[in-house]
């Protein structure tokens, strides 16, 4: 009820719920589901997350640039664990990629930017 109400913790929690299938049937589309909405809120384990599913291709099509930037953001907002992945999937990139994937990160922030907590 709180995830639905807007609570960013508890959508975040939701997300794990489904990703990790506790109590529910294992459901991806749905964890990147709650994790986008605790993402698009500032919640950088949510941001984390999601640029894992992007980069795995998990309920969604895998797109690099995009777990790139996620990764981003969510390495803005002082996750160390976002800030190593994308240091690692950067090694994969080429430097045109990266920069599609910078540009991608200043439009998902400008489009929302409440995507940086300010803590």
């Amino acid at each position: 009820k709180a995830a639905e109400q807007g609570d960013m913790f508890a959508q975040f929690n939701l997300g794990n719920i489904y990703y990790d299938d506790e109590g529910v049937e294992q459901d991806f589309k749905e964890a990147v589901k709650w994790y986008h909405k605790a993402a698009e809120q500032g919640e950088a384990d949510a941001q984390n997350n999601l640029g894992i599913m992007y980069q795995q291709g998990e309920g969604v099509p895998a797109d690099e640039a995009t777990a790139y930037s996620w990764w981003n953001i969510a390495a803005a907002n002082g996750d160390k664990a976002a800030s190593g992945n994308k240091g690692l999937i950067a090694e994969d990139m080429t430097p045109e990629q990266i920069t599609k994937a910078e540009e991608l990160t200043k439009e998902m922030i400008k489009k929302n930017p409440k995507l940086l907590n300010k803590q």
